[in-house]
Protein backbone atom coordinates (compact mmCIF):
# COMPACT_ATOMS: atom_id res chain seq x y z
CA UNK A 1 0.00 0.00 0.00
CA UNK A 2 1.41 3.14 -0.58
CA UNK A 3 0.41 7.06 0.03
CA UNK A 4 1.86 10.64 0.39
CA UNK A 5 2.28 11.77 4.17
CA UNK A 6 1.21 15.59 4.58
CA UNK A 7 4.55 17.18 6.99
CA UNK A 8 2.48 17.16 9.76
CA UNK A 9 1.86 13.69 9.32
CA UNK A 10 5.70 13.53 8.42
CA UNK A 11 6.81 15.21 11.81
CA UNK A 12 4.30 12.87 13.95
CA UNK A 13 6.17 9.68 12.20
CA UNK A 14 9.21 10.73 13.12
CA UNK A 15 8.78 12.74 16.34
CA UNK A 16 10.18 10.14 18.85
CA UNK A 17 13.40 10.34 17.10
CA UNK A 18 13.99 13.75 18.74
CA UNK A 19 17.05 15.74 17.17
CA UNK A 20 20.58 13.60 16.54
CA UNK A 21 19.05 9.91 16.40
CA UNK A 22 22.56 9.39 14.80
CA UNK A 23 25.82 9.99 16.57
CA UNK A 24 29.16 10.06 14.85
CA UNK A 25 32.39 10.05 17.26
CA UNK A 26 36.03 9.98 15.88
CA UNK A 27 38.40 7.87 18.39
CA UNK A 28 39.50 4.70 19.01
CA UNK A 29 36.08 3.00 19.48
CA UNK A 30 35.14 3.87 16.15
CA UNK A 31 31.37 5.11 15.33
CA UNK A 32 28.57 5.12 17.71
CA UNK A 33 25.19 4.74 16.93
CA UNK A 34 22.57 6.67 19.52
CA UNK A 35 19.65 4.77 20.55
CA UNK A 36 19.96 1.74 18.04
CA UNK A 37 18.40 -1.42 18.65
CA UNK A 38 20.14 -4.97 18.68
CA UNK A 39 16.60 -6.46 16.85
CA UNK A 40 16.22 -4.70 13.81
CA UNK A 41 18.43 -3.25 11.02
CA UNK A 42 17.77 -1.16 7.83
CA UNK A 43 20.14 -0.14 4.15
CA UNK A 44 19.32 2.05 1.14
CA UNK A 45 20.69 -0.13 -1.31
CA UNK A 46 21.04 -0.22 -5.53
CA UNK A 47 20.44 4.03 -5.40
CA UNK A 48 19.95 4.40 -9.78
CA UNK A 49 19.17 7.96 -11.14
CA UNK A 50 15.13 7.32 -10.03
CA UNK A 51 14.80 4.99 -7.50
CA UNK A 52 16.33 3.08 -4.26
CA UNK A 53 15.52 -0.28 -2.12
CA UNK A 54 14.78 0.02 1.61
CA UNK A 55 15.67 -3.85 2.62
CA UNK A 56 14.47 -4.18 6.40
CA UNK A 57 15.72 -6.91 8.89
CA UNK A 58 13.83 -7.39 11.88
CA UNK A 59 14.55 -10.29 14.79
CA UNK A 60 10.69 -9.92 16.39
CA UNK A 61 8.70 -7.46 14.68
CA UNK A 62 6.51 -8.68 11.55
CA UNK A 63 5.72 -5.46 9.74
CA UNK A 64 7.00 -2.10 9.18
CA UNK A 65 6.04 1.34 7.28
CA UNK A 66 8.85 3.10 5.34
CA UNK A 67 8.46 6.98 4.90
CA UNK A 68 10.68 8.22 2.28
CA UNK A 69 10.95 12.21 2.02
CA UNK A 70 13.22 14.78 0.37
CA UNK A 71 12.92 19.01 1.73
CA UNK A 72 9.28 19.83 2.28
CA UNK A 73 7.51 18.08 -0.51
CA UNK A 74 5.02 14.82 0.54
CA UNK A 75 6.79 11.81 2.25
CA UNK A 76 5.64 8.47 0.35
CA UNK A 77 5.10 5.55 2.54
CA UNK A 78 5.45 1.86 2.19
CA UNK A 79 4.13 -0.87 3.53
CA UNK A 80 6.44 -3.85 4.58
CA UNK A 81 5.49 -7.34 6.10
CA UNK A 82 8.10 -9.71 6.94
CA UNK A 83 7.75 -13.26 5.91
CA UNK A 84 9.76 -16.16 8.16
CA UNK A 85 13.00 -14.84 7.06
CA UNK A 86 12.79 -11.74 9.23
CA UNK A 87 13.36 -9.68 6.49
CA UNK A 88 11.45 -7.72 3.51
CA UNK A 89 12.55 -5.12 1.04
CA UNK A 90 10.51 -2.18 -1.42
CA UNK A 91 11.73 -0.49 -4.61
CA UNK A 92 10.72 2.97 -4.57
CA UNK A 93 10.81 4.67 -7.66
CA UNK A 94 9.36 8.09 -9.16
CA UNK A 95 12.66 10.21 -7.13
CA UNK A 96 14.20 12.88 -8.42
CA UNK A 97 17.56 11.92 -9.46
CA UNK A 98 20.93 13.49 -7.39
CA UNK A 99 18.27 14.04 -4.66
CA UNK A 100 18.74 12.72 -0.88
CA UNK A 101 16.10 11.33 1.07
CA UNK A 102 15.44 10.65 4.88
CA UNK A 103 14.15 7.37 5.18
CA UNK A 104 12.34 6.27 8.58
CA UNK A 105 11.50 2.84 9.35
CA UNK A 106 8.89 2.15 11.68
CA UNK A 107 8.19 -1.26 13.06
CA UNK A 108 4.95 -2.50 14.25
CA UNK A 109 6.01 -2.63 17.50
CA UNK A 110 5.92 0.90 17.29
CA UNK A 111 9.95 1.22 17.40
CA UNK A 112 11.47 3.56 15.20
CA UNK A 113 15.01 2.85 13.52
CA UNK A 114 17.27 5.91 13.49
CA UNK A 115 16.61 8.00 10.08
CA UNK A 116 18.74 6.42 6.93
CA UNK A 117 20.07 8.96 4.53
CA UNK A 118 19.44 7.42 0.56
CA UNK A 119 21.44 9.86 -2.17
CA UNK A 120 20.31 8.74 -5.36
CA UNK A 121 23.04 8.90 -8.87
CA UNK A 122 22.69 11.76 -10.62
CA UNK A 123 21.05 11.59 -14.25
CA UNK A 124 22.90 10.49 -16.59
CA UNK A 125 23.49 13.54 -18.22
CA UNK A 126 24.75 15.83 -14.59
CA UNK A 127 28.25 16.31 -14.88
CA UNK A 128 28.79 16.90 -11.36
CA UNK A 129 31.78 15.01 -9.61
CA UNK A 130 30.96 12.28 -7.46
CA UNK A 131 32.58 10.43 -4.85
CA UNK A 132 32.50 6.55 -4.33
CA UNK A 133 34.11 4.51 -1.69
CA UNK A 134 34.60 1.09 -1.72
CA UNK A 135 35.33 -1.60 1.52
CA UNK A 136 36.27 -5.31 2.36
CA UNK A 137 36.33 -7.77 5.02
CA UNK A 138 33.98 -6.88 7.34
CA UNK A 139 34.12 -8.68 11.01
CA UNK A 140 32.08 -7.24 14.23
CA UNK A 141 35.09 -8.88 16.18
CA UNK A 142 35.95 -6.11 18.54
CA UNK A 143 39.68 -6.84 17.90
CA UNK A 144 39.00 -5.94 14.77
CA UNK A 145 38.13 -2.33 15.66
CA UNK A 146 38.97 0.88 14.39
CA UNK A 147 37.87 4.74 13.97
CA UNK A 148 37.98 4.07 9.72
CA UNK A 149 34.13 4.02 9.60
CA UNK A 150 33.70 7.29 11.27
CA UNK A 151 36.38 9.16 8.64
CA UNK A 152 34.32 7.39 5.57
CA UNK A 153 31.40 8.90 7.18
CA UNK A 154 33.45 12.36 7.59
CA UNK A 155 34.21 11.75 3.73
CA UNK A 156 30.65 11.47 2.71
CA UNK A 157 30.77 9.73 -0.34
CA UNK A 158 27.56 9.34 -2.60
CA UNK A 159 27.57 5.49 -3.04
CA UNK A 160 29.43 2.70 -0.40
CA UNK A 161 30.70 -0.13 -2.77
CA UNK A 162 30.87 -3.53 -1.13
CA UNK A 163 33.63 -6.34 -1.93
CA UNK A 164 32.83 -8.90 -0.25
CA UNK A 165 33.50 -10.79 3.10
CA UNK A 166 30.45 -9.21 4.61
CA UNK A 167 29.81 -10.79 6.74
CA UNK A 168 32.35 -13.79 7.55
CA UNK A 169 29.83 -16.85 7.96
CA UNK A 170 32.52 -20.07 8.00
CA UNK A 171 34.33 -19.38 11.27
CA UNK A 172 33.32 -19.97 15.14
CA UNK A 173 30.70 -20.97 15.00
CA UNK A 174 30.44 -22.17 11.05
CA UNK A 175 26.68 -21.26 8.90
CA UNK A 176 25.61 -24.24 7.53
CA UNK A 177 21.43 -23.89 7.75
CA UNK A 178 19.19 -20.31 7.26
CA UNK A 179 18.80 -19.67 10.89
CA UNK A 180 22.52 -18.99 11.35
CA UNK A 181 23.29 -17.19 8.44
CA UNK A 182 20.66 -14.80 9.18
CA UNK A 183 22.33 -14.36 12.34
CA UNK A 184 25.73 -13.59 10.95
CA UNK A 185 24.36 -11.35 8.60
CA UNK A 186 22.46 -9.69 11.40
CA UNK A 187 25.73 -9.62 13.69
CA UNK A 188 27.13 -7.14 11.10
CA UNK A 189 24.07 -4.82 10.09
CA UNK A 190 23.57 -4.09 14.36
CA UNK A 191 27.15 -3.36 14.72
CA UNK A 192 27.76 0.04 15.43
CA UNK A 193 30.15 1.33 12.98
CA UNK A 194 28.71 -0.53 10.32
CA UNK A 195 24.88 0.59 11.13
CA UNK A 196 26.08 4.18 10.88
CA UNK A 197 27.29 3.62 7.46
CA UNK A 198 24.71 1.97 5.95
CA UNK A 199 22.54 4.94 7.88
CA UNK A 200 24.23 7.32 6.07
CA UNK A 201 24.83 6.31 2.47
CA UNK A 202 23.40 3.71 0.15
CA UNK A 203 25.24 0.92 -0.54
CA UNK A 204 25.79 -1.63 -3.35
CA UNK A 205 27.68 -4.78 -2.77
CA UNK A 206 28.66 -8.25 -3.99
CA UNK A 207 29.36 -11.24 -1.43
CA UNK A 208 32.61 -12.85 -2.14
CA UNK A 209 33.98 -16.51 -0.33
CA UNK A 210 33.35 -15.95 3.18
CA UNK A 211 29.38 -15.22 2.71
CA UNK A 212 29.37 -18.98 1.65
CA UNK A 213 32.97 -20.84 2.39
CA UNK A 214 36.40 -20.24 2.24
CA UNK A 215 37.69 -19.74 -1.34
CA UNK A 216 34.53 -21.60 -2.71
CA UNK A 217 34.08 -22.43 -6.83
CA UNK A 218 32.29 -24.90 -8.48
CA UNK A 219 33.41 -27.46 -6.71
CA UNK A 220 32.58 -26.36 -3.16
CA UNK A 221 28.44 -25.75 -4.78
CA UNK A 222 28.64 -29.18 -6.26
CA UNK A 223 29.74 -30.71 -2.52
CA UNK A 224 27.22 -28.94 -0.32
CA UNK A 225 24.62 -27.84 -2.44
CA UNK A 226 21.67 -26.88 0.42
CA UNK A 227 24.52 -25.31 2.35
CA UNK A 228 25.13 -23.35 -0.79
CA UNK A 229 21.78 -22.43 -0.96
CA UNK A 230 21.41 -21.54 2.18
CA UNK A 231 24.23 -19.06 1.69
CA UNK A 232 22.81 -17.38 -0.94
CA UNK A 233 19.20 -17.41 -0.30
CA UNK A 234 19.99 -15.57 2.73
CA UNK A 235 22.63 -12.86 1.20
CA UNK A 236 19.64 -12.25 -1.32
CA UNK A 237 17.60 -11.91 1.54
CA UNK A 238 20.00 -8.68 2.92
CA UNK A 239 21.19 -7.98 -0.06
CA UNK A 240 18.41 -7.14 -2.99
CA UNK A 241 19.38 -6.39 -6.25
CA UNK A 242 16.60 -6.09 -9.32
CA UNK A 243 17.70 -8.29 -11.13
CA UNK A 244 15.77 -11.93 -10.62
CA UNK A 245 17.08 -13.34 -7.54
CA UNK A 246 18.90 -16.45 -8.07
CA UNK A 247 19.69 -15.44 -11.90
CA UNK A 248 22.23 -13.37 -11.71
CA UNK A 249 23.71 -10.47 -8.99
CA UNK A 250 26.21 -9.18 -11.52
CA UNK A 251 25.20 -5.68 -12.91
CA UNK A 252 26.60 -2.39 -13.96
CA UNK A 253 24.87 1.08 -13.54
CA UNK A 254 25.81 4.85 -14.57
CA UNK A 255 26.69 7.19 -11.63
CA UNK A 256 26.33 10.86 -13.19
CA UNK A 257 27.35 11.71 -16.99
CA UNK A 258 31.26 10.67 -16.05
CA UNK A 259 30.94 7.35 -14.46
CA UNK A 260 29.82 3.84 -15.05
CA UNK A 261 30.09 0.98 -12.53
CA UNK A 262 30.56 -2.82 -13.34
CA UNK A 263 30.23 -5.14 -10.65
CA UNK A 264 31.42 -8.59 -11.53
CA UNK A 265 30.12 -11.57 -9.60
CA UNK A 266 33.60 -13.85 -9.41
CA UNK A 267 32.45 -16.93 -7.21
CA UNK A 268 28.86 -17.80 -8.91
CA UNK A 269 30.00 -18.98 -12.47
CA UNK A 270 33.47 -20.14 -11.28
CA UNK A 271 35.72 -23.49 -12.37
CA UNK A 272 37.22 -25.11 -9.86
CA UNK A 273 39.97 -22.88 -9.17
CA UNK A 274 42.02 -26.49 -9.06
CA UNK A 275 41.36 -27.19 -12.16
CA UNK A 276 44.12 -26.71 -15.43
CA UNK A 277 44.10 -23.20 -16.71
CA UNK A 278 43.50 -22.84 -20.54
CA UNK A 279 40.10 -21.82 -22.82
CA UNK A 280 37.64 -24.21 -20.95
CA UNK A 281 38.22 -22.47 -17.66
CA UNK A 282 36.21 -19.60 -16.31
CA UNK A 283 36.10 -16.93 -13.79
CA UNK A 284 32.92 -15.36 -15.01
CA UNK A 285 31.15 -17.21 -17.05
CA UNK A 286 30.26 -17.34 -20.67
CA UNK A 287 27.17 -15.14 -20.42
CA UNK A 288 28.45 -12.44 -17.66
CA UNK A 289 31.46 -12.47 -19.67
CA UNK A 290 29.72 -11.78 -23.05
CA UNK A 291 27.63 -9.22 -21.23
CA UNK A 292 30.87 -7.18 -19.47
CA UNK A 293 32.68 -7.00 -22.61
CA UNK A 294 29.09 -5.40 -24.75
CA UNK A 295 28.60 -3.20 -21.65
CA UNK A 296 31.74 -2.17 -21.26
CA UNK A 297 31.92 -1.22 -25.11
CA UNK A 298 28.77 0.49 -25.29
CA UNK A 299 29.62 2.84 -22.04
CA UNK A 300 29.92 6.53 -23.28
CA UNK A 301 31.07 7.40 -19.64
CA UNK A 302 34.46 9.27 -18.80
CA UNK A 303 35.46 6.51 -16.24
CA UNK A 304 34.61 3.11 -16.51
CA UNK A 305 35.08 1.54 -12.82
CA UNK A 306 35.04 -2.36 -12.65
CA UNK A 307 34.24 -4.32 -9.29
CA UNK A 308 36.16 -7.61 -8.89
CA UNK A 309 36.02 -9.13 -5.55
CA UNK A 310 39.14 -10.74 -6.23
CA UNK A 311 42.83 -9.43 -7.61
CA UNK A 312 43.56 -9.29 -11.20
CA UNK A 313 47.12 -10.84 -10.05
CA UNK A 314 49.74 -10.50 -7.49
CA UNK A 315 47.48 -11.65 -5.00
CA UNK A 316 48.67 -14.71 -2.21
CA UNK A 317 47.69 -17.96 -3.56
CA UNK A 318 45.45 -19.17 -6.91
CA UNK A 319 41.93 -18.20 -5.88
CA UNK A 320 41.34 -15.21 -7.96
CA UNK A 321 42.50 -14.44 -11.04
CA UNK A 322 46.43 -15.67 -11.57
CA UNK A 323 44.21 -18.85 -11.26
CA UNK A 324 42.59 -17.52 -14.47
CA UNK A 325 44.85 -16.38 -16.87
CA UNK A 326 44.03 -17.87 -19.80
CA UNK A 327 40.42 -15.93 -19.47
CA UNK A 328 41.81 -12.62 -17.44
CA UNK A 329 44.65 -12.25 -21.12
CA UNK A 330 41.60 -12.43 -23.66
CA UNK A 331 39.69 -9.73 -21.05
CA UNK A 332 42.72 -7.45 -21.17
CA UNK A 333 42.82 -8.38 -25.47
CA UNK A 334 39.66 -7.33 -26.13
CA UNK A 335 39.57 -3.93 -23.97
CA UNK A 336 42.67 -3.05 -25.63
CA UNK A 337 41.23 -3.73 -29.19
CA UNK A 338 38.08 -2.52 -28.47
CA UNK A 339 39.70 0.41 -27.37
CA UNK A 340 38.13 1.17 -23.79
CA UNK A 341 39.37 4.38 -22.48
CA UNK A 342 39.03 5.90 -18.63
CA UNK A 343 39.12 1.97 -17.51
CA UNK A 344 40.51 1.36 -13.65
CA UNK A 345 39.82 -2.10 -11.52
CA UNK A 346 38.99 -2.37 -8.06
CA UNK A 347 39.15 -5.45 -5.86
CA UNK A 348 39.45 -6.53 -2.44
CA UNK A 349 40.33 -10.25 -0.70
CA UNK A 350 43.90 -10.18 -0.07
CA UNK A 351 43.69 -8.26 3.12
CA UNK A 352 45.98 -5.26 2.48
CA UNK A 353 45.68 -2.45 0.47
CA UNK A 354 47.62 -1.84 -3.18
CA UNK A 355 48.32 -0.41 -6.18
CA UNK A 356 48.69 -2.20 -9.28
CA UNK A 357 49.82 -1.73 -12.75
CA UNK A 358 49.41 -4.74 -15.77
CA UNK A 359 49.64 -5.77 -19.57
CA UNK A 360 48.81 -2.99 -21.64
CA UNK A 361 49.08 -0.64 -18.44
CA UNK A 362 45.83 -1.72 -16.88
CA UNK A 363 45.48 -0.13 -13.47
CA UNK A 364 44.28 -2.62 -10.58
CA UNK A 365 43.33 -0.65 -7.13
CA UNK A 366 42.63 -3.32 -4.03
CA UNK A 367 41.25 -2.61 -0.79
CA UNK A 368 40.49 -3.99 2.61
CA UNK A 369 40.16 -5.49 5.16
CA UNK A 370 37.89 -2.30 6.86
CA UNK A 371 37.45 -4.67 9.87
CA UNK A 372 39.05 -8.21 9.76
CA UNK A 373 42.96 -9.45 10.16
CA UNK A 374 45.46 -7.60 8.02
CA UNK A 375 47.87 -10.36 5.63
CA UNK A 376 51.03 -10.38 3.95
CA UNK A 377 52.18 -10.63 0.31
CA UNK A 378 54.00 -13.13 -0.66
CA UNK A 379 56.40 -11.30 -2.93
CA UNK A 380 55.95 -7.55 -4.46
CA UNK A 381 56.61 -8.15 -7.82
CA UNK A 382 57.56 -4.95 -10.46
CA UNK A 383 53.88 -4.73 -10.97
CA UNK A 384 53.23 -4.15 -7.56
CA UNK A 385 53.29 -0.15 -7.74
CA UNK A 386 52.87 0.23 -3.64
CA UNK A 387 51.31 -1.28 -1.22
CA UNK A 388 49.89 -0.90 2.78
CA UNK A 389 49.20 -4.07 5.14
CA UNK A 390 46.75 -1.92 7.71
CA UNK A 391 43.36 -1.54 7.93
CA UNK A 392 42.08 0.65 4.96
CA UNK A 393 38.74 2.07 2.56
CA UNK A 394 39.28 3.41 -0.74
CA UNK A 395 37.77 6.67 -1.85
CA UNK A 396 37.18 7.44 -5.46
CA UNK A 397 37.01 10.90 -6.55
CA UNK A 398 35.55 11.12 -10.49
CA UNK A 399 35.59 14.59 -11.69
CA UNK A 400 35.43 15.35 -15.76
CA UNK A 401 38.89 15.63 -15.87
CA UNK A 402 40.71 13.23 -13.30
CA UNK A 403 40.25 10.18 -11.05
CA UNK A 404 41.56 10.52 -7.72
CA UNK A 405 42.36 7.35 -5.90
CA UNK A 406 42.94 7.69 -1.97
CA UNK A 407 43.65 5.44 0.66
CA UNK A 408 41.89 5.57 3.97
CA UNK A 409 43.23 4.68 6.99
CA UNK A 410 43.09 4.81 10.74
CA UNK A 411 43.32 8.01 12.21
CA UNK A 412 41.74 9.74 9.20
CA UNK A 413 45.18 8.82 7.70
CA UNK A 414 44.99 9.26 3.56
CA UNK A 415 48.52 7.37 3.41
CA UNK A 416 48.31 6.92 -0.27
CA UNK A 417 46.76 9.31 -3.21
CA UNK A 418 47.38 9.18 -7.08
CA UNK A 419 45.37 11.19 -9.66
CA UNK A 420 44.79 9.86 -13.19
CA UNK A 421 43.76 11.26 -16.67
CA UNK A 422 41.85 9.33 -19.35
CA UNK A 423 45.29 9.00 -20.77
CA UNK A 424 46.65 7.10 -18.25
CA UNK A 425 43.29 5.10 -17.68
CA UNK A 426 42.88 3.84 -21.40
CA UNK A 427 45.21 0.84 -22.15
CA UNK A 428 47.37 -0.02 -25.10
CA UNK A 429 50.03 -1.84 -26.81
CA UNK A 430 53.51 -0.58 -26.36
Amino acid sequence: MARDLDRREWLLATSALGAGAIAFAVGGGGCDHAGGTRDAAAAVLEPSHEALIVAVWARRARAATVAVRAGDAPAVLRELAFGASGSAAVDIGGLAPGASYEIVVTLDDGTSLAPLRGRLAPDPADARPVRLAVVADIDPNPDFDTDICAHLLAAEPDLLVGLGDFPYTDNGPIAETLEVYRERHAAVRVHPPIRALLDAMPLRAIYDDHEFRNNWDAMFVAAEPARYAAAVAVWDEFFPVRAPAGEVRYRSWRHGAHVECFLLDCRRFRSANAAADGPGKTMLGDAQRAWFLDALARSTATWKLVFTSVPLDFGNGVDHWRGFLSERDALFDAIVAAPITGIAFFSADQHWFASHRHTFGIREFMSGPLARGIATPDATPPGVLFHAERFNALLVDASPDALVVTGLGEGGERFFEERLTVADLTPART
